[in-house]
């Protein structure tokens, strides 16, 4: 193979490689970036916000007023994860099980917020 096939080969190699990573990361952190500055300007703006999400109940931990719960995202405040959240009743943490899969409402000024309904779904 003569030097110059090589070379040009290598330099495509590079070009595919370097625009395939700005388009899988680069434009994902442009997305994430976008995202946390929608929350963080909710955060600032002191509103109070309500979101309906399903999820599923990991755990329940009644002493703490707390539903560890994975859900999907909450538009304009966070990403699908698994985290816990307070209740504003203790009612609502007996009207679930571990395992259940629920539609929750959290309403608050975040990062303040709390579970004020919740309900199973099948």
């Amino acid at each position: 193979m003569r030097a110059w096939k090589a070379v040009l080969l290598i330099n495509v190699a590079l070009v595919v490689g370097v625009g395939w990573g700005y388009a899988f990361w680069g434009l994902r952190i442009g997305r994430l970036e976008r995202q946390l500055a929608e929350a963080k300007a909710a955060a600032e703006s002191g509103i109070e916000r309500q979101w309906t999400v399903d999820g599923v109940v990991r755990a329940i931990f009644p002493e703490l007023g707390v539903l560890v719960l994975t859900h999907g995202e909450i538009p304009g405040f966070m990403p699908a994860m698994t985290m816990g959240f307070r209740v504003a009743s203790p009612k609502i943490q007996e009207a679930v099980s571990v395992g259940d899969a629920v539609r929750f409402t959290l309403r608050g000024v975040p990062p303040n917020v709390a579970v004020t309904t919740i309900e199973k779904i099948k």
